[in-house]
């Protein structure tokens, strides 16, 4: 509803009291930018070297609530705000400018200048801050234009990439819609619901923490695109650990992600789903420790997104191999490449899946996907991309710095890079869920094993399952060898899907979690079954027991 109402422009309770100034800090912000951007562009040269070609201002404006509480004592808590410019200058052309290299020693390069604004709605001292970055931007670029024209005089290239793609303007000016920021509210809940683990003796360590950010985002580029958007993202995070009886470390925890503290789940149900963790991490102490074993394993129902998310989506995202003044930076660089970006047209799943981005859709099913959005951070429109059909990649998700055989982006610059939005997998002839277990205990027997592994819950739930339909939880060691190759060779998945949406950001083909402004993501992704997996026991040392009980316990 609330995706809804932001493209109506309906601002609903707040409307009154803060359209006023939203509205007024649009105007000031966006012709601070706009002055400022002209003036450089008809202006900005050094006598006898190349004048700006592109210019792009990026300013956000973040309020961030936070959090947090452990065992019904809270930890911390606070309401904050800050706005922040990005300054993108390129010098050159297209073709060759400042970009996609690396010069040793590192140094400023005239793309990544950031750097904070006043909040307040002062023209003339945001003209004077951007102005500042703008200069300074503009020397750095000519600094590493000199250089990458040194490091590539005596160079043949294999081919010649343009450093930036010709993309069309685009204007799209979302109306302000702020969350609002309850921060007393915010604590109660995080107090009452860490005060959950009052009541569990075994759970040694615990916290519940929540933040909501909201972000207005202005954008302005010398090519004639200008957007606005309002970005709000609500997590919240209950985490525990507690150690088994061998010393073993047994961490787990409850997401809940959406777009305001009001659209989370109840407390009540944020409870239930809090306690049956501590129940399972309660169960989990005294469970045997895995066996190796290499056979079946079925990853059912919200496992089959989180694992999807941890090991494929990140491959999914184009990255420019920079080039660079030393060769060691130049291998490292190019070993971080997504090895997809060589197999377009290849297999890389099964002939029965697909997979699109789409930041266009709004929820599958009734459940909301939280990814979506209008344009990304380099003012390119967003649209759907399918990046797998039937099996065969046909393109990752791009940025304006085209690779090979992706000369275009895909409106997916987001976070520090290209990053997913909704990412949808399609079934062809999917199985029910229980025909997708009775295929597991079919492979079972086929290879003569006692038991077939389900997991439940990546890295925190898995279970032996044997053919008499008995089950037993064990402690999960680590897989070996599951990375994107496992997936080609997928056995069957499930018609049904299951929604998991967490703040995501990846790059270079790996997750970076817990990095502030981190855009939410919904996978929307069938149950999985692989028909070889190994698992073996967690190597390495154990540390020992608490000599005694937790003191609220001791009685």
């Amino acid at each position: 509803m609330r995706k809804m109402f932001r493209r109506l422009g309906i601002c609903l309770l707040g409307a009154l009291t803060l359209a006023l100034p939203a509205r007024a800090a649009d105007d000031v912000v966006m012709k601070a930018m706009r002055d400022e951007l002209d003036r450089s562009m008809r202006q900005l040269q050094l006598e006898k070297l190349d004048k700006p070609y592109f210019i792009a201002y990026r300013v956000q404006d973040r309020t961030q609530l936070s959090a947090s509480a452990t065992f019904g004592a809270l930890l911390s808590g606070g309401i904050s705000r800050a706005r922040y410019l990005t300054v993108q200058v390129r010098v050159g052309d297209y073709q060759r400018d400042n970009s996609n290299f690396l010069a040793f020693p590192l140094h400023a390069n005239g793309l990544t200048e950031t750097l904070p604004l006043p909040i307040d709605d002062d023209y003339q001292e945001l003209r004077r801050q951007i102005w500042l970055a703008t200069d300074g931007a503009y020397k750095a670029a000519l600094e590493t234009l000199s250089r990458k024209r040194a490091a590539l005089e005596n160079r043949t290239t294999r081919e010649n990439l343009p450093d930036f793609s010709r993309e069309q303007p685009t204007t799209a000016l979302e109306p302000p819609s702020p969350v609002k920021m309850d921060l007393a509210r915010a604590e109660a809940l995080v107090r009452d619901l860490s005060a959950i683990f009052r009541q569990q003796p075994e759970i040694f360590t615990s916290s519940t923490s929540l933040e909501v950010s909201d972000t207005r985002s202005w954008y302005f580029n010398s090519e004639g695109s200008v957007t606005t958007q309002e970005l709000s993202a609500a997590n919240l995070m209950a985490g525990a650990q507690t150690q088994a009886v061998d010393g073993m470390m047994l961490p787990d925890w409850v997401m809940a992600s959406a777009h305001s503290m009001e659209e989370l789940p109840s407390e009540s149900e944020l409870a239930v789903q809090i306690r049956a963790m501590a129940d399972r991490l309660t169960r989990l102490r005294h469970a045997p420790l895995v066996d190796r074993y290499t056979g079946p394993v079925l990853f059912d129902g919200g496992a089959g997104p989180e694992l999807f998310s941890q090991v494929l989506a990140p491959k999914f995202l184009d990255m420019r191999v920079p080039a660079s003044n030393n060769l060691q930076i130049e291998t490292y660089a190019a070993q971080s490449a997504s090895k997809f970006q060589d197999r377009l047209g290849a297999r890389v799943l099964p002939t029965f899946l697909s997979v699109v981005d789409d930041p266009t859709r709004p929820s599958y099913q009734g459940t909301p996907l939280l990814g979506g959005h209008t344009v990304d951070d380099e003012g390119v429109r967003a649209r759907p991309t399918t990046l797998v059909e039937k099996g065969l990649l046909k393109t990752l998700l791009a940025t304006r710095d085209p690779v090979s055989g992706i000369p275009q982006s895909t409106g997916s610059f987001r976070a520090f890079g290209a990053q997913p939005s909704n990412l949808i997998v399609a079934v062809e002839n999917g199985k029910s869920q229980q025909e997708l277990k009775d295929q597991l205990l079919s492979l079972v027997k086929q290879r003569n094993k006692e038991f077939g592994i389900e997991v439940r819950r990546v890295g925190r739930e898995i279970y032996k399952v044997y053919p008499d339909g008995h089950e037993e939880l064990v402690r999960q060691g680590q897989f070996d060898g599951l990375d994107e190759a496992a997936f080609k060779d997928l056995a069957a998945a499930s018609r049904d899907l299951s929604v998991h949406t967490i703040p995501f950001a990846a790059y270079a083909g790996r997750l970076y979690m817990g990095q502030p402004g981190m855009p939410l993501v919904s996978f929307v992704v069938p149950s999985l079954l692989f028909e070889d997996l190994t698992l073996k026991p967690t190597a390495g040392e154990l540390p020992k027991l608490p000599l005694s009980k937790p003191p609220f316990f001791d009685k």
